[in-house]
C-alpha cells in the first residue's frame, strides 16, 4: 500500500472541511477554469488573491499546462501547507506573503501585469473599503481584456429578506450534511488538529503572531461580515471595469465576471 503525503492529507482535508461549506465548490472552481480557457485561452498568468492553501490555483494549473499563477495570502500556516502539497506545481505557482489590507501588497508581486485575477472564498472578510482598493489594484494590473473571477457568498441586498433566508437554510442544511460524515471536519476542528500537528507547528506560532500584530495594525476581523453583491459591483464599476455579471450561481453562492 502506498503511503499518502502527510500534506496531501492535510490539503484533502482543508478541501473537505470547506466542502462542507459549499457543496457546489467543485463546480465553481471548474467553471472558473473553463471560463478562463474561453476568454483567456490557455497560455496566461493567473493572479489567486487570498489563495489559502492553494485550492483553486491548483485546480487553474491543472486544467491549463501552459499558464502560470501568483498566490497571495497572508495566512503563514495556509502558505506553508500550500507550498509542501503542491511542490509538483512550484516550476508555475509561486507564492506571495502579503496582506490585502496593506495598500502596498502589489509590490510583492515581482510583476506588472496579468491577464486573470480570481478569488474564491476570500474576498468576503475584506471592509467595504479595502475591497474597494483591492478591486482598483486589481484594475491597474489586468492587460486590457483580462479578467476578474471572483467566487464568494455575496448576500442578497436588504429588500430580498426571502431570498436570504433560503439562501440560509440551504447552507446550513448542507453543512449539517457534510459534517455528520465520519472523518470531515468543520472549521473549527480543522484549525485545531492543523495548529496542533508537528508539521505546522512553527506555522501556527508565526500565524498567532501575526494575527496579533495585524488586529493591532488594522483591528480584529469581523468572521461573519459578508459583502452584498451591489457592492461588489459598485466597487468592480468604480475600479473600471467595464462588463461586469454574474455566470454562475448557487443561491447567494455566486462568481462574478468583469471585463477590464
Amino acid at each position: 500500500m502506498t503511503a499518502v503525503d502527510p500534506w496531501q492529507k492535510l490539503l484533502s482535508s482543508w478541501d473537505d472541511q470547506q466542502a462542507g461549506y459549499l457543496p457546489r465548490r467543485e463546480e465553481r472552481f471548474a467553471m472558473i477554469t473553463r471560463t478562463i480557457g474561453e476568454v483567456i485561452g490557455d497560455s496566461f498568468v493567473a493572479l489567486d488573491l487570498g489563495c489559502g492553501p492553494g485550492s483553486l490555483s491548483q485546480r487553474i494549473l491543472a486544467a491549463h499546462p501552459a499558464a502560470t499563477a501568483i498566490a497571495v495570502d497572508s495566512d503563514p500556516l495556509l502558505l506553508e501547507l500550500g507550498q509542501h502539497a503542491l511542490s509538483d506545481y512550484a516550476d508555475r505557482l509561486r507564492w506571495v506573503d502579503a496582506d490585502l489590507r496593506d495598500p502596498r501588497w502589489h509590490e510583492s508581486l515581482g510583476v506588472d501585469g496579468v491577464d486573470v485575477v480570481v478569488s474564491t472564498t476570500a474576498l468576503h472578510w475584506l471592509e467595504p473599503g479595502v475591497l474597494f482598493e483591492v478591486y482598483r489594484r486589481a484594475a491597474r494590473l489586468l492587460r486590457p481584456g483580462g479578467i476578474l473571477l471572483n467566487g464568494d457568498n455575496m448576500p442578497y441586498d436588504a429588500g430580498q429578506a426571502t431570498h436570504e433566508r433560503l439562501a440560509e437554510s440551504a447552507n446550513e442544511r448542507a453543512a449539517k450534511q457534510a459534517f455528520a460524515v465520519a472523518g470531515v471536519p468543520d472549521w473549527e476542528r480543522w484549525w485545531a488538529d492543523a495548529t496542533s500537528n508537528e508539521l505546522l507547528a512553527a506555522a501556527a506560532g508565526k500565524r498567532t503572531a501575526r494575527r496579533e500584530r495585524a488586529d493591532q495594525q488594522y483591528g480584529p476581523r469581523d468572521g461573519d461580515l459578508l459583502t452584498s453583491l451591489s457592492t461588489h459591483v459598485t466597487a468592480l464599476t468604480e475600479a473600471g471595469f467595464r462588463e461586469i455579471g454574474t455566470i454562475w450561481q448557487n443561491f447567494d453562492d455566486r462568481i462574478l465576471l468583469a471585463v477590464r
